[in-house]
């Protein structure tokens, strides 16, 4: 990994210039042609049982994925909304403009998503949603600005915007019932964005609704509930959340962080970040939140999640990018391990992704073979900066990207969907790929 991220100048030059000619030619120029059932300007072609949809949700403001499963259970990971005069406080930083519009917050955008493609004949609920960690991106920020919920017992904000819009039937994120992990956390945000989602965490177990911590290793604790016999092949596995490392064998964890050595309330929240991979078939799926992969910039080295649970987790065909590609994330070990096929970036501001984030997701020197790469919104000053190299690395740039996995889990295929309106059309297509 060291000699890797040490390559500098020419030698980089050469090194990302060869690997973009090499890996890349088929993610830029390989099975990108609109398939005749999914011209440019057409519908997305509805989701039917057995299927596995993967919707990355770009809203401009943070991470959501919506999964509609082989049987029609529904799942969120993430919902996300940033302040963004905040970050404009912070420059050279630029947020990404919210999409398709400000006329709603993020969470109802990610609201009126889910409804759109909700399949067929079933009223808008989400049988599942996930909260990777507590950060805003990931879960809402508090603003002056937040409207309080019907109940009047928090504000609205993402995850409870959504819950305002859609029945939720089981919350699930890293630390329920008592927010402990890994330092007391009704403490250290008194009033703040964390609190009011402690709040909403609050309202729904005292009216019966059901909220749980996610428990890594297992495989049980996101199930299919409709038709489970009939997709023997389909298994979420819960990999990480808080340090707790899924070992690759059976259910059985390792402890990788010392809580007591995260320090305070001050503590980096990311390593503690709540993990998936899912596999329906030959296929395999991960995302991972915000989870850690550098020892550097005065970090422990329990900093790095990655590298063993990469280790644990093994080959995938498709995955999103760990903390939104930025340089803390996404190691050498890590992407060696993995080997994706397919990469999702679920970016909002000008810094994702680093430049040698993007050097080692392009290296053949890290793993053989073809990749393609797709951003949910890229900004325009990223471009810039990286220039040609991001350009001939990414297959798609802007956009909802849905990754739709056929009955069975032998193949997948990847839609790109307009994200300035509510339309919600399909602009590109790329596929089908045999899975692993």
């Amino acid at each position: 990994m060291r000699g890797v991220e040490g390559k500098t100048g020419v030698k980089f030059a050469q090194t990302l210039a060869a690997s973009l000619c090499l890996a890349l030619t088929g993610a830029a120029q390989g099975p990108a042609a609109t398939a005749p059932d999914a011209q440019a300007g057409d519908a997305l072609p509805p989701w039917q049982p057995g299927m596995l949809d993967i919707h990355h949700i770009s809203t401009g403001s943070g991470n959501s994925a919506f999964f509609v499963l082989p049987d029609g259970t529904t799942m969120l990971f993430d919902a996300g909304d940033v302040d963004r005069a905040q970050i404009a406080r912070l420059p050279p930083l630029k947020v990404q403009p919210p999409r398709p519009d400000a006329s709603r917050r993020a969470g109802q955008w990610i609201a009126d998503y889910v409804r759109q493609f909700m399949p067929a004949g079933r009223a808008p609920a989400l049988d599942y949603a996930l909260i990777s960690h507590f950060h805003s991106d990931h879960f809402g920020k508090l603003l002056p600005s937040s409207p309080p919920s019907k109940t009047g017992a928090y504000k609205l904000t993402g995850i409870m915007d959504v819950a305002e819009a859609l029945p939720i039937g089981t919350l699930i994120d890293r630390a329920a019932p008592d927010y402990r992990i890994p330092v007391d956390l009704r403490k250290c945000e008194p009033g703040g964005t964390l609190n009011n989602y402690l709040a909403f965490v609050d309202w729904r177990t005292g009216h019966g609704m059901a909220v749980e911590s996610i428990q890594p290793g297992k495989t049980g604790q996101i199930r299919l509930l409709r038709d489970a016999a009939r997709y023997p092949g389909f298994q979420v596995r819960n990999v990480a959340a808080n340090g707790l490392l899924w070992t690759g064998k059976g259910d059985r964890t390792a402890a990788h962080i010392p809580w007591k050595a995260a320090g305070g309330c001050g503590f980096n929240e990311n390593p503690f970040s709540l993990a998936l991979r899912i596999t329906y078939g030959k296929f395999d799926y991960f995302t991972g939140g915000d989870i850690t992969g550098l020892e550097g910039f005065g970090n422990p080295g329990w900093f790095d999640v990655e590298t063993p649970l990469g280790a644990a987790v093994g080959p995938v065909d498709a995955m999103t990018l760990d903390h939104h590609g930025n340089r803390d994330a996404t190691n050498a070990n890590f992407l060696r391990a993995m080997q994706p096929r397919m990469i999702v970036q679920q970016n909002w501001v000008s810094d994702q992704p680093g430049g040698e984030v993007l050097h080692r997701m392009a290296s053949p020197d890290i793993w053989p073979g073809e990749r393609s790469i797709f951003s949910t919104g890229m900004a325009d000053e990223t471009r810039v900066a990286i220039g040609p190299w991001l350009e001939k690395a990414y297959s798609s740039m802007a956009g909802h990207v849905v990754l739709r996995v056929a009955p069975g889990g032998g193949q997948y295929e990847v839609f790109i969907l307009d994200d300035t309106g509510t339309s919600r059309r399909v602009i590109r297509h790329f596929g089908p790929f045999a899975s692993r």
